[in-house]
């Protein structure tokens, strides 16, 4: 039977990405978004562990551990402390209220299963085996659990898009996800700043399926952070390197676009991580320009450093960000679909809106390729002015 774990974050992200990385390691996962929904779902599905956030609206961590511990049929159950809080006296009074562990967040997932591990692992023996191998070894069930897998990825995915785009005045931004059959680690993001203005993200995450959506998840969680404490896009994606550098392994990796959308200024402010150029289409439309402000792929060298660079809007001017699934898409013959089509296709569609050029991308690349199945994740980001 396996381990029941009630994971407690008013935080969605945090809580997607505990969920996804505890499912992956065969743990029965149940959720709760505060301290109330906790003790409900503590007390009717008596789990064997349970990860607390203590920063919640309501009743805080520290309340929601004490209502656990008076409760006969919780007392006992081991309780792992996940906060961003640092400061030793939070951690003392924690564990001294009755916490078994304490995790600071962010975390890299393979801690987080250590220490759950850990924790289960004094009141019973733990069944942990590679879930890419299946009960007994047969190969039906290991299929049948990767395929969980990749649903469960795809859904963390698709669950993290923005829900709508953003309201700014005289201009449109919409974004387009398409996801391959492995299911990557692409994914876009609107995030609204100060001053009305907007940040947008786009990131391609290396690997496929489960591993790579993790990265994902983490990599916007630490984006959403800091995108709200730093001053210029170059700071942004270099606070993102620094920490995937510094807590994952060398082979985990991104590459991405950070940018902030002033309607006031009539401005776009980015930097790059190692990723594809953005277009830019003027009015007059007479070239497709690339941007090509940039730096190091994001989370592989502490020591990179990163530039940002500006662009004045104009009525009629188009952004278009894009991930390598949309330039390196192939056809029957093997010929890549390149960034000479990709120019010509953004001139001429220039005059539709937004949602519509985002459209059309996506079926002239089914065209190109001869079937909509893709082999990599397509994310397109169109940013257009409208007046």
């Amino acid at each position: 039977m396996r381990e029941r774990i009630l994971v407690v974050d008013d935080e969605p992200d945090i809580l997607d990405l505990i969920e996804l990385t505890l499912r992956s390691e065969e743990f029965d996962v149940l959720t709760a978004r505060n301290g109330i929904e906790a003790l409900e779902v503590a007390r009717t599905s008596s789990p064997d562990l349970v990860l607390l956030d203590l920063s919640m609206p309501g009743m805080d961590g520290f309340e929601t551990m004490e209502a656990l511990r008076a409760d006969e049929r919780t007392s006992g159950t081991p309780i792992i402390l996940l906060t961003a809080r640092v400061q030793i006296a939070d951690k003392l009074r924690g564990l001294s209220s009755g916490a078994d562990d304490y995790i600071t967040k962010p975390f890299e997932p393979d801690a987080l299963v250590s220490r759950v591990l850990a924790q289960l692992s004094r009141s019973r023996r733990v069944s942990y085996s590679n879930p890419l191998m299946g009960a007994h070894g047969e190969w039906s069930n290991a299929i049948e659990q990767l395929a969980r897998h990749l649903e469960a990825a795809a859904q963390i995915q698709l669950g993290l898009l923005p829900r709508e785009e953003p309201r700014l005045p005289g201009m449109r931004v919409v974004g387009m996800l398409q996801s391959s059959l492995d299911v990557g680690g692409d994914f876009y993001d609107f995030i609204p700043l100060d001053d009305d203005k907007v940040g947008v993200a786009i990131a391609d995450i290396r690997g496929k399926g489960i591993p790579a959506a993790l990265l994902m998840v983490m990599v916007r969680t630490v984006l959403r952070i800091v995108a709200r404490e730093e001053p210029t896009p170059a700071r942004v994606i270099k606070r993102i390197n620094d920490f995937l550098a510094a807590e994952t392994e060398p082979d985990l990796f991104a590459t991405m676009v950070y940018g902030v959308i002033d309607p006031r200024e009539r401005t776009f402010t980015y930097a790059n991580g190692g990723h594809c150029h953005p277009l830019l289409v003027n009015a007059n439309r007479s070239d497709a320009v690339r941007l090509t402000a940039g730096g190091m792929l994001v989370g592989v060298f502490e020591l990179a450093e990163y530039v940002y660079g500006t662009v004045e809007l104009d009525p009629g001017d188009l952004i278009v960000v894009y991930t390598d699934g949309l330039t390196e898409a192939e056809n029957p013959s093997g010929e890549l679909f390149g960034d000479g089509r990709l120019g010509d296709l953004t001139m001429e569609l220039a005059r539709l809106p937004a949602d519509a050029i985002c459209d059309t991308v996506r079926l002239r690349l089914t065209e190109f390729s001869g079937t909509s199945q893709r082999s990599d994740d397509l994310t397109v980001v169109a940013i257009q002015v409208t007046a």
